[in-house]
């Protein structure tokens, strides 16, 4: 772990991270000129690192998918792994995904000139795929899911399916509960993910997914 940065690198990352926050603030029509007026950081030190908004982007995406693999890499399963523990791991992960929303949807419906971050991009996805069916595969050794889920014709429609909805609610929040706030509306929406595993659990599976209550467990893992 690198402990100390040169005063360049901190710099960097300190307009990386406020820029996402203002990005997800005012959305990603914002120009360099009002990024550095919401941040009060000069525009010549933010175009010193980032010569343009596209590059900037680049950099609060890049940071995201980073911090989403850092995450993968720490999990670790507890010795009494249950249905709760991994649900837990899907609301982290949607924590993650809430924190960098805007730059998200830049990376949809931006076309970045940059070949090496599309490359970067679409490594990203694969290896998250991979990390998705570790889980899943965690899942069926502990009996809560029934191995029919990776059967080919079930398996392309099943993380097609957790896919969307495990990351689109972005665009639900966005467009018509912004007025919410995230914890408000974070139950009805992972609600929505975990309801495509129903087919495929076993009664082990289906009674603690029926017995969590999963609005008071979200709450008590906030306090």
């Amino acid at each position: 772990m690198k402990i100390y940065q040169r005063k360049g690198e901190r710099s960097r990352e300190n307009i990386i991270l406020v820029a996402s926050e203002v990005l997800n603030t005012y959305g990603s029509a914002i120009t360099i000129d009002e990024i550095a007026r919401y941040t009060e950081i000069s525009k010549s030190k933010i175009t010193n690192h980032f010569s343009t908004k596209e590059a900037l982007f680049i950099a609060i995406a890049d940071l995201y998918i980073h911090e989403l693999q850092q995450y993968f890499d720490t999990i670790q399963f507890s010795d009494f792994f249950n249905w709760k523990e991994y649900i837990g791991m899907l609301s982290d992960i949607m924590d993650i995904q809430f924190k960098y929303r805007n730059s998200i949807i830049c990376i949809w419906t931006a076309s970045f000139k940059d070949e090496n971050f599309m490359v970067e991009l679409k490594e990203s996805f694969k290896l998250r795929k991979k990390r998705m069916i570790w889980l899943f595969e965690k899942l069926v050794k502990e009996g809560y899911l029934h191995d029919s889920v990776f059967e080919e014709k079930n398996f392309e429609i099943f993380y097609h399916q957790h896919a969307i909805l495990g990351v689109h609610w972005l665009n639900t929040y966005l467009l018509f509960d912004f007025q919410k706030s995230y914890q408000e509306v974070k139950p009805t929406y992972l609600a929505g993910t975990i309801e495509i595993y129903k087919p495929y659990l076993t009664a082990k599976g289906l009674s603690e997914f029926e017995a969590l209550d999963l609005k008071s467990f979200l709450s008590e893992r906030k306090s």
